[in-house]
């Protein structure tokens, strides 16, 4: 795997072996980094279940300002760190291993605001049951309740292609949504449905 595009063009990064979900080509990423355009320079971005943290790493080479990355699986969290090591983007990044399905106040962003641009990327058999689908849902009321997701923000759910959803998220408008061989990507603009804080 390497970086697409950006400050790291060309730079090879580790994925671990055994990751539940395959990860992004490098031709649908970098379908989904043109669809999303200028809107990720100076954004704060979150990796849910990161992997290799391709999606995070490519966003801070196109001029992102920060990532957290998210995982549950010990491997996935090791080759994002050696990732942001070699690439000198550790000033940068935050790695933290746990379970995104369970935000707690850790997630939050260095310096508040909210996330500006969200991945998430589960295991394919968790979009593919209508509880992992729910759990899901769950999750992104949880960030938004947390006030984790900044005005404006873009998402993005990757699923294996004919997955049926029930899209878009509460909080949220679809945008657009592409097909890449197996793969389907969703892009959904957040719009707030909770009440701001006092």
């Amino acid at each position: 795997m390497r970086i697409i595009a950006g400050f790291h063009r060309g730079r090879q990064i580790d994925a671990p072996e055994g990751l539940t979900t395959r990860p992004m080509t490098d031709r649908v990423r970098e379908n989904l980094f043109n669809l999303l355009g200028p809107d990720v320079v100076d954004a704060v971005a979150l990796d849910l279940f990161c992997g290799s943290g391709a999606l995070g790493l490519e966003s801070l080479s196109r001029g992102a300002a920060w990532c957290t990355f998210v995982d549950a699986d010990r491997a996935a969290v090791e080759a994002v760190e050696t990732n942001c090591r070699r690439l000198g983007l550790e000033e940068r990044a935050r790695i933290v291993r746990r379970d995104a399905l369970r935000p707690g106040p850790w997630i939050g962003p260095p310096r508040g605001g909210g996330y500006s641009l969200i991945f998430v990327d589960p295991p394919y058999r968790m979009t593919a049951e209508p509880d992992g689908r729910r759990r899901l849902a769950e999750m992104i009321g949880k960030l938004e309740r947390l006030h984790c997701i900044a005005p404006g923000a873009t998402a993005m759910l990757r699923v294996a292609r004919g997955t049926r959803h029930e899209l878009p998220w509460p909080g949220f408008d679809l945008v657009d949504a592409r097909s890449y061989g197996t793969t389907t990507l969703y892009l959904m603009m957040y719009r707030s449905s909770v009440e701001p804080r006092p």
